[in-house]
């Protein structure tokens, strides 16, 4: 006898949808205060660093990399063992992802086999935390180091990971969450960006949003403010 086993049933119950009314029924459906609430409650629970709501963990790379400078003519190691959106989210920059094969036994990338893959051109290596196991973050600190490189965490499946004590998306410059409805935690469609540099966070917090020079809240007039950055949204 065969049993239909579902790949991912997100549990939904009278919490959630009453949550999702209570936005709905409020007169700011974006950028409001329940995301705003949301952002310093996941900064909280992961341990530090600055958040960024955005629409899905792809979303979420690409504004970091972005964020980073990272565009046409630059290189960006990626793990050859990874959804395809790790590698989409290097090349919508216009940058190249380089693959290095992954660890049989863990799934994350090979970490002996990145130097030979770095380049002139290379900018950034992505990590990605294979099914929540963090990657071994003192080697890939210690290469970033010695190549000047920034560190890309690819977090989609690391909710409650972490490394020597710390939290994946806060061992690198930047990491990235998916709240997919498969993942641990789902909000339908979305993520979160995590970066310790309140710098960066305040860059990606503009290309999200059109590239305003004023947030919702900072506007003295509302609808008065310059968009002096191309963003997105």
């Amino acid at each position: 006898m065969f049993r239909d086993i579902p790949f991912g049933k997100p549990i939904i119950g009278a919490e959630e949808r009453n949550a999702v009314l209570d936005v709905l029924n409020g007169n700011q459906l974006v950028h409001g205060p329940v995301a705003k609430l949301f952002e310093r409650d996941f900064c909280n629970y992961i341990g530090g660093g600055y958040s960024q709501s955005v629409a899905s963990c792809t979303a979420g790379l690409h504004l970091a990399y972005l964020g980073l400078g990272i565009g046409v003519g630059d290189e960006v190691i990626v793990p050859a063992q990874t959804h395809v959106a790790s590698a989409h989210a290097v090349e919508f920059t216009g940058a190249t992802p380089v693959f290095v094969d992954v660890e049989a036994h863990t799934g994350n990338i090979r970490v002996e086999d990145i130097e030979n893959s770095i380049t002139e051109r290379t900018k950034a290596i992505c990590v990605v935390h294979y099914l929540g196991l963090p990657v071994d973050m003192d080697k890939i600190g210690a290469l970033a180091r010695k190549y000047n490189l920034y560190i890309v965490e690819d977090a989609a499946l690391a909710i409650g990971g972490k490394f020597r004590g710390v939290h994946a998306g806060l061992l690198g410059d930047v990491g990235s969450f998916s709240f997919y409805p498969v993942k641990h935690i789902t909000t339908a469609e979305g993520g979160m960006v995590i970066t310790k540099s309140e710098k960066l966070n305040l860059k990606i917090a503009r290309l999200k949003a059109f590239g305003y020079d004023k947030m919702v809240g900072e506007r003295a007039i509302p609808g008065v403010y310059d968009v002096d950055l191309l963003g997105y949204e």
